[in-house]
């Protein structure tokens, strides 16, 4: 038995030492084209040519050596990897007991990549690095001379509209960053409208996490969509920027320079911008509610009493954000630095802006009200002047005492000013066309503005890995003051008769400041391999105040008569004790978390002026649960829920009458409930590396539970009053699909999509519950090819077919389809001439109230020269709007609301600019290889 072993033994032996033998191996030399410098630390990768998945990978040892010992015989994509340096590919075949030498592989520095660089050097279009979609931007071709801006419009899955607002996923992009720092803090327009195309190597799309759940590992709900620009290696050591100066007919101006200064970690920017062409320098945060607000505090109850607080600054008197409409002229400044220290231990980032813009604006708003048995015509013109402008500060601190604790501080904060007038003329129709009531109405405000956010976090890692130990503390104040004044003269008719008038003439005084304190400490301890387990304990408390003074004038032409139907004193604090759990699995191809906070809130709410005080008590869940599964490097799918309340605003809880507009008086609801708002998302995506295609979904649904929804009474003269109440029912979904390809022997790319959009919307009208919904299914198409010296041309376009009904009245349907098409065209000529042509078209079906003309199509064009050394300069004549039909306008469906708002805004004009991108490589930059 014992000699049956043996053999049986030394039988598998020879087997095993046979079977190893026949095993293929590959090897060779990586070395650098130009400085034949032999490279270190480059990846090798053999991916599996059915389905580019990683079968296994090396590195280059000295005198860039490498060797891949037992691989399997079959096809293989061969994929080498070096930092500065264009990914390689080869296709390659390895048979049974050979050993391939490939021999030298040549790489090429991105900086000296040529068009006529072998075929086998490529960039790969698109790639997932853990949860971040990374794009090569020298894949996507834009024309020379492009903006950022320019280069997003043509990555699939990412669309830019015409205000500069980024959706990428379905989701708003709030934040963009420079290799991973803070960029002018949240302003990504100077990033994306100012840095140059050429100047990035890449974009990288992700789901930024809070501070905390960075550190800890466990998500904590809190996210942001998030675009990274990388640069490119020659811009990180050198200046580089760019010098716009233009001037025209009809006042038209523009003048924008950005200049940045990078040395390793060190890195200082600068930019300027005067216009009267539409560039703001307004971050789209600013775009909504610089120097604007509800005067009130908005409340969101995110993890337990979460409470943020609308900017202020104004009322509905100083309306006037540029958003396209009007003629606005902007000024801005900015500088940004950022460094890094004591062995990047230490690292400051920090930015000061100013931004200044003045705007007058005239446009008209036509809407459709539908009451339970009848309906109402609504057309109001408007001219309104508004000017504002605005310090910023920011800063950020962080220091890592050593590999186990860290410290960083973050402080933000701005002052302002507002300022504006506005004039109105109303008129309302019943159903009949017939004249119901008239309105002539002006307002004016003077208004201040501030804001300080500070916030600190700790962060302790212990021996044992996954225990870990964070503190966070944050402080807000906001706080405005206004001083206004309204005139409003009423008309109301009966069958084209006048019944009577009623004129309204106060002075406004609106002053309110809130601060809120936060504190939240999180634990996490490893339970078994790979799960980990969180307490985490917060407290909250805000303390509000509002108050909201309207004086009407006496018969001395004094504002001294305090009319307390309009008035109020407000107070508002919420205090609120937060203990939660949560529990994370994290595998190789697996991520899966679950967990919930308990929140006990207590609302202090007293109304001064009239003596008033509500008290309540709240236990909130606030459930969480995200799951993700890898099935390769290049395809995933994610599930996430998420839990959420948001609280009532002070405006829709304070008792007073708002008569800014005297025909729509708003009054708030004491007694109302928080709502619950239950979100879900999913999304999956998949890549063909090699063969440059793929496909994005995504999916959200957001239902919500005691919505805060409007009561509307409308009487038979026209004047209507909102309250609000809580109601179920609310829901709104959205779904997409993403298809992109590469036709490399075209050297073209092509992307396509499907996408919906649903929502049910419930209010009260006329005492009638209503329910709107809405749906919008539609297609998008995109393409851009280019040749280098000769053309680039880009094309997105979308068309959208929408549907509402609202449940009051299910007749009175609303179907209308509605389009976007923009096309980029340049042509290179000869003598270093260039010829663009940019086409943005909106299309708008007309219906049976909305019947005009709302297409609009604007043309810009320019032709220029290339100057100074190596074609960085361009003198250039454009024209802007050559059809001269740009217009603002919108269409909008609020529940039981069909708007549609026209507004005049920047029209044709002629200007001559010169254009100068600069760029120096500064000296030391580290040899090849190092």
């Amino acid at each position: 038995m014992h000699k049956n072993f043996t053999l049986f033994f030394c039988s598998l032996l020879l087997f095993i030492v046979t079977a190893s033998a026949q095993k293929a191996t590959l090897k060779g030399i990586i070395e650098d084209t130009s400085a034949h410098v032999q490279l270190v630390n480059t990846t090798i990768s053999l991916l599996r040519s059915k389905d580019s998945t990683l079968y296994k990978f090396t590195r280059s040892k000295e005198g860039g050596l490498f060797e891949m010992n037992g691989l399997d015989t079959g096809k293989y994509v061969l994929m080498i990897n070096h930092s500065r340096y264009a990914d390689y590919f080869d296709t390659l075949s390895l048979q049974l007991n050979e050993t391939k030498d490939i021999g030298k592989v040549m790489m090429t520095l991105e900086a000296n990549l040529l068009a006529d660089v072998t075929v086998r050097t490529q960039i790969a279009a698109m790639r997932m690095k853990g949860d971040t979609l990374e794009y090569a931007a020298d894949s996507f071709h834009v024309r020379q001379g492009a903006t950022v801006e320019d280069l997003l419009k043509n990555l699939p899955g990412i669309q830019v509209d015409k205000n500069g607002h980024i959706t990428a996923q379905g989701e708003e992009v709030k934040k963009v960053l420079v290799d991973g720092e803070e960029f002018f803090s949240d302003d990504p327009t100077v990033a994306t409208q100012n840095l140059q195309a050429d100047a990035v190597k890449s974009v990288q799309v992700f789901d930024k996490k809070s501070d905390q759940s960075e550190f800890t590992g466990i998500d904590d709900g809190t996210k942001t969509k998030t675009i990274n620009l990388k640069l490119k290696d020659d811009k990180k050591n050198g200046h580089f920027g760019k010098v716009d100066a233009g001037g025209g007919n009809d006042d038209s101006w523009n003048n924008t320079a950005m200049m940045n200064d990078f040395h390793g970690k060190k890195k200082v920017s600068g930019y300027g911008i005067m216009s009267s062409s539409g560039k703001t320098g307004l971050g789209w945060d600013e775009q909504s509610n610089y120097g604007s607000g509800d005067n009130g505090t908005e409340m969101s109850d995110d993890f337990g009493g979460v409470v943020f607080f609308g900017d202020g600054g104004g009322d509905e008197f100083s309306n006037g954000n540029y958003y396209g409409q009007g003629i606005p002229k902007a000024w801005a400044a900015g500088l940004n630095f950022a460094n890094k220290y004591n062995d990047d231990k230490q690292s400051l980032n920090g930015s000061y802006r100013f931004n200044k813009i003045s705007s007058v604006t005239d446009g008209s708003i036509i809407s459709q009200s539908i009451l339970p048995d009848s309906l109402f015509y609504n057309t109001e013109t408007s001219n309104t002047f508004s000017s504002r402008w605005r310090h910023s500060l920011n800063g950020i601190y962080e220091q890592q005492f050593d590999s186990s604790f860290s410290l960083k501080l973050t402080a933000k904060g701005y002052l302002g000013h507002t300022s504006g007038y506005s004039d109105y003329n109303n008129q309302s129709l019943d159903a009949d066309h017939a004249l119901v009531n008239q309105s002539l109405r002006n307002t004016s405000s003077n208004g201040d503005n501030s804001n300080l956010n500070a916030n600190l976090l700790l962060r302790k890692k212990f021996k044992k890995q996954g225990r870990t130990l964070a503190l966070n503390i944050s402080n807000i104040y906001n706080g405005y003051n206004t001083d206004g004044f309204l005139y409003s003269l009423n008309s109301f008719y009966s069958k084209g008769s006048l019944l009577y008038q009623d004129t309204t003439d106060q002075e406004k005084k609106n002053d309110a400041a809130v601060n809120m304190l936060n504190a939240k400490i999180t634990y996490t301890e490893p339970v078994v391999k790979n799960l980990f387990a969180e307490i985490n304990y917060a407290y909250r408390l805000s303390t509000s105040n509002s108050e909201q003074l309207s004086y009407n004038k006496t018969a001395d032409e004094k504002y001294t008569e305090l009319d307390t139907l309009f008035s109020t004193r407000y107070k508002f604090d919420v205090t609120t004790n937060t203990g939660g759990v949560a529990l994370k699995y994290n595998s190789k191809k697996m991520t899966f978390g679950a967990g919930t906070d308990i929140a006990s809130t207590n609302f202090d709410q007293k109304d001064n002026l009239r003596d008033t005080l509500f008290q309540r008590d709240y236990i909130n869940f606030f459930p969480r649960a995200n799951f993700a599964y890898k099935f390769n490097q290049t395809t995933r799918v994610s599930f996430s829920y998420n839990g959420s309340t948001q609280q009532p605003s002070i405006t829709q809880i304070s008792p007073v009458a708002d008569n800014t507009n005297p025909l729509i008086i708003t009054i708030g609801n004491p007694l109302l409930k928080q709502q619950f708002s239950h979100n879900i998302n999913i999304s999956a995506n998949s890549f063909k590396v090699l063969k440059q295609r793929g496909f994005f979904l995504w999916g959200s649904l957001n239902v919500t539970d005691n919505a805060i929804v409007t009561n509307q009474y409308t009487t038979t003269n026209g004047i209507t009053t909102y309250t609000y109440v809580n109601a179920n029912g609310n829901y709104n979904a959205y779904a997409n699909l993403n298809y992109f390809m590469k036709f490399s022997k075209a050297d073209f790319n092509l992307n396509w999509g499907l996408g919906y959009n649903s929502s049910q919307y419930s209010n009260f009208v006329n005492k009638e519950r209503n329910e709107t919904k809405n749906y919008a299914p539609g297609i998008q198409l995109g393409f851009n090819k280019a040749k280098e010296k000769k053309y680039s041309i880009n094309y997105y376009g979308n068309i959208n077919y929408n549907i509402s009904t609202s449940s009051i009245n299910e007749e009175l349907q609303t179907k209308y389809w509605s389009q976007s098409h923009n096309l980029d065209f340049t042509v290179y000529l000869m003598k270093k001439y260039e010829l663009n042509n940019s086409v943005n078209a909106s299309l708008t079906q007309k219906t049976a109230t909305f019947n005009t003309d709302n297409n609009i199509v604007i043309w810009n064009a320019y032709i220029g020269r290339k100057l100074l050394k190596n074609d960085k300069g361009l003198l250039k004549f454009s024209v802007n709007d050559i059809l001269n039909q740009n217009k603002g306008y919108s269409r909008s469906i609020q529940t039981n609301v069909i708007t549609e708002t026209n507004y005049n805004t920047i029209k044709r004009y002629f200007m001559l600019s010169f254009v100068w991108n600069f760029s120096k490589t500064a000296a030391g930059m580290p040899a090849p290889g190092q």
